[in-house]
């Protein structure tokens, strides 16, 4: 890729300016790029017919590349991708007609947000222009993200973080929802030279830098519609089959190199591929078939994280509004759910306990009622922790004197905790304190209640992450707290030895998806809230589904040829996932995540 010289003014006013996004009064200088406009050559970025292994000329790092050597198109069949919006870099460079427009202060004439809308997914975006602050960490991610813009002398510059993980192209080249972005719009006359800048710690090696040319639109009105609804494409397919390519065993590894003679090595991208030095290694050994064939498959050790993490590690406690009568609690271990009405607060999780009294002060900030009920989704300590504090805080007024109240060794003191009679089991087995063990308990199927003008469901889900996980569903609300079968953080926690399954995990994440609705273009409706980082909806948890589905499917194809659990580490069947859920120390690492699958596909194949 050639920089020009305007280019290389760009990324300087990049590397000055980025800290200071909308956080000045609108300037003078400042273009107005309002009106309808399309790009004027349409690229084939979201084109479905895009050619696979065509990757040059992109610095994939090698975590994007096998993660494109392994998707398979048939993945978008499943209805949580039929639907799915595009992010700003995939929707500006990928052609459709685009509409900007000014939204003003009624009263002072302020500028306030540029809107954009983007008829291919029907993306609405808003890039706030009055200094506002980028969201916090664990605050929910969008398909067109969080941005920002100022004026830079006669250009728009736009800095945009909180996007969900999306496409680069649409032949499995994917940008990881940690990317953050930066877009410069220069306006000449009726068109726009439009600049990205999209950097990626998880799937790119280096900063991608990329440009289009936008003209005024003169197109049909009518035709700037592009509503999806999801289908039934496939049928039969099962609901944990999530296609993919093995490690090594793409079959369509030659096909565009062979068809426009390119050789492989460049047709695998990385940032080397960008330069024009490039160009004697392909008449070098590395460029050899052994070497080539060598980058479809991972080397090395297990990578740690690069994903920021999403707790604020402050020691405070933070209140993050959901939906409805729900909010999330973040910062003391796991995520905790507050629901609040006329009744007393109704409470998900406990969190570790260690900023308890703080918890309980958050809680007392959205409802002035003591706390009636507590829903514990697994034993763990970091949702249980506060049980005790949470429990003596709270009051169930509901058990003085009613039918059943005489089952509750706790009748009338304090909250009722409720969850799965298992949970009671492992408190009781481990000595926990007992007035923080759950009391109100359920075996199978669900137990049901009508709790601040909503309907609230709590269902057993078998041998997920332990043999006691439930879920809970806030039915008017159209919220779900998950526990630990959903985090953003890490690889699920599987506790093998309290009865977990990596099927068992798979089939509780589908469970959830048959609960969850979008709202728009696969985006919104039902929202999630994790065990532990951020608020999400139905197209994370389908993510981390697909995710634990493929790395299953490796596994069990290693465990079909007899190999070893060491093999299978060594294999580093999660590669292409590591940088962004992997960790190589703490309580909980990759390794053990690996161990934790080998062993219950191998129990289950007894």
């Amino acid at each position: 890729m050639k920089c020009t010289y305007a280019v290389s003014l760009l990324l300087a006013a990049v590397l000055t300016g980025t800290a200071a996004f909308g956080q000045g009064p609108e300037q003078s200088s400042g273009i107005d790029i309002s009106g309808a406009w399309f790009n004027t050559l349409q690229n084939t970025d979201s084109n479905a017919t895009i050619q696979l292994v065509a990757y040059g000329g992109y610095p994939l790092n090698e975590a994007g590349r096998l993660y494109a050597l392994s998707w398979n198109p048939s993945r978008n069949a499943s209805p949580q991708q039929q639907c799915a919006q595009y992010s700003p870099h995939f929707l500006l460079h990928g052609g459709g007609n685009y509409r900007f427009w000014e939204e003003r202060d009624p009263h002072t004439q302020r500028l306030i947000a540029i809107k954009m809308y983007g008829q291919i997914t029907e993306g609405t975006r808003t890039i706030w222009m009055d200094g506002r602050p980028h969201p916090p960490a664990y605050a929910q991610h969008t398909f067109l993200g969080f941005s920002t813009g100022q004026y830079v002398g006669n250009g728009l510059t736009v800095y945009t973080t909180h996007m969900k993980r999306n496409w680069i192209k649409a032949n499995g080249m994917t940008q990881s929802d940690q990317a953050t972005l930066v877009e410069h719009f220069l306006r000449h006359g009726d068109s726009i030279t439009y600049v990205s800048v999209l950097s990626d710690p998880v799937y790119l090696a280096e900063p991608l830098i990329r440009t289009t040319e936008m003209v005024r639109s003169v197109r049909n009105p009518d035709a700037w519609l592009y509503a999806c609804d999801d289908g039934e494409l496939l049928l039969n397919r099962a609901n944990d089959q999530v296609p993919n390519y093995l490690f090594g065993q793409n079959p369509f590894l030659h096909e565009y190199s062979d068809q426009h003679q390119v050789p492989l090595l460049g047709a695998l991208g990385g940032a080397e591929t960008m330069r024009p030095e490039f160009m004697a290694k392909l008449k070098g050994p590395a460029a050899s078939e052994a070497a080539v064939t060598s980058l479809e498959v991972p080397s090395g050790p297990p990578h740690a994280s690069r994903a920021l993490d999403p707790d604020p590690h402050d020691g405070e406690v933070h209140v993050l509004p959901v939906q409805g009568s729900v909010s999330m609690l973040v910062g003391d271990g796991g995520n905790i759910a507050v629901q609040v009405g006329d009744q007393g607060p109704l409470v998900v999780d406990s969190g570790a306990g260690q900023l308890a009294d703080k918890v309980i002060a958050a809680i007392r900030r959205l409802s002035d009622k003591p706390i009636q009920f507590i829903v514990n989704t697994s034993f763990h300590a970091a949702h249980t922790g506060g049980n005790v504090k949470l429990h003596a805080s709270g009051e169930d007024p509901s058990l003085f004197g009613s039918f059943f109240s005489a089952q509750f060794a706790d009748a009338g003191r304090g909250a009722t905790i409720i969850a799965h009679q298992n949970v009671q089991n492992r408190m009781n087995a481990a000595r926990s304190p007992s007035s923080g063990i759950p009391t109100d308990t359920f075996l199978e199927g669900r137990r049901r209640k009508y709790h601040n003008d909503e309907g609230v469901e709590v269902f057993y889900e078998p041998n997920a992450i332990t043999d006691g996980d439930t879920i809970v569903h806030f039915r008017r609300s159209d919220v779900i707290v998950t526990g630990e079968i959903l985090t953003t953080t890490q690889y699920p926690f599987i506790d093998i030895n309290h009865g977990g399954s990596i099927r068992g995990e798979i089939a509780a994440l589908n469970n959830i998806l048959g609960k969850t609705i979008y709202k728009h273009e696969g985006e919104g409706g039902t929202l999630v809230i994790p065990g532990r980082g951020r608020l999400c909806d139905e197209y994370e948890v389908s993510e981390y589904r697909d995710m634990l589905a493929i790395i299953r499917d490796r596994v069990e194809a290693m465990i079909l040829t007899n190999a070893s659990l060491e093999q299978v580490k060594a294999a580093r069947v999660t590669a292409d996932f590591d940088d962004r859920y992997g960790t190589t120390s703490g309580p909980w690492t990759t390794n053990m995540f690996v161990e934790a699958v080998y062993a219950s596909l191998k129990r289950a194949d007894q």
